[in-house]
C-alpha cells in the first residue's frame, strides 16, 4: 500500500494579490530606503548599499513594505524575488518591482519566494519577456505562473533547504571578496 505525495499545481493569481511599487523622486538624504535592483545581488540577495531615499513627511504609510511581501524585478536583465523582512527597518519598492502578497494560509511566502528564484522559473521568465530591447514580464505573465503546492511540511522542507543554501552562497561571496581583496594585497606588495 503505496502511500501517494499530493502535490496541487496553481497559478499565482489563485494564491497572491499583486500591486507596484512606487515612482518616486529619491534623493541621497538619510530618509526610508528606496530600493531598487541595483541594491540587491544577480540571486536576489540584499546587499545593503542603498543611495536613494525619502522623505516620510512626503509619503503616505500604506506604500511601505508589509511583512512577508515579496518583491519580483518586472524588467531588466536579472529577474528575483526577494522576501522582505522588518528586520531590515521601513523600506519603499521602487517601480521596477512587483509587489506579492501571499495568502499564507495556503502557502509560504518563504516557500513562493524559492520557487519565484528557482533557475526553472527564471528560464520561464526570460523566455516569455524576450523580444523588446529591456525584457520586461507582464502583470498577466506573472499572474498565469504556475507554482507547485506541496503538503506544509514538504513546503518546511523546501524553505529550509532553500535558506541554507541562501546562507551557503553569501558565505561563499564573503569568501571570494576576502580571497580578492588578499590577492591585490599580495600584487600590490610585489609592485612597490
Amino acid at each position: 500500500n503505496s502511500t501517494m505525495i499530493k502535490i496541487t499545481k496553481t497559478k499565482l493569481q489563485n494564491i497572491c494579490a499583486l500591486s507596484f511599487g512606487q515612482y518616486i523622486k529619491a534623493s541621497n538624504k538619510k530618509g526610508i530606503p528606496y530600493l531598487q535592483v541595483k541594491n540587491f545581488s544577480d540571486n536576489g540577495m540584499y546587499l545593503n548599499n542603498v543611495d536613494s531615499y525619502v522623505n516620510a513627511d512626503e509619503i503616505s504609510e500604506n506604500i511601505l513594505l508589509r511583512q512577508d511581501e515579496i518583491l519580483f524585478v518586472s524588467k531588466g536583465m536579472k529577474f528575483f524575488a526577494f522576501k522582505y523582512d522588518k528586520e531590515m527597518g521601513d523600506a519603499v519598492a521602487s517601480s521596477i518591482f512587483y509587489i506579492i502578497k501571499v495568502d499564507s494560509t495556503v502557502v509560504l511566502p518563504d516557500y513562493v519566494t524559492c520557487i519565484l528564484n528557482h533557475s526553472k522559473s527564471i528560464s520561464y521568465f526570460n523566455q516569455v519577456s524576450a523580444g523588446s530591447s529591456i525584457p520586461s514580464i507582464r502583470k498577466k505573465e506573472l499572474l498565469d505562473f504556475e507554482i507547485f503546492v506541496p503538503s506544509m511540511k514538504m513546503k518546511k522542507k523546501i524553505v529550509d533547504m532553500y535558506k541554507i543554501h541562501k546562507k551557503e552562497i553569501e558565505i561563499l561571496e564573503q569568501l571570494k571578496e576576502k580571497k580578492q581583496v588578499l590577492f591585490n594585497q599580495i600584487i600590490n606588495n610585489f609592485s612597490k
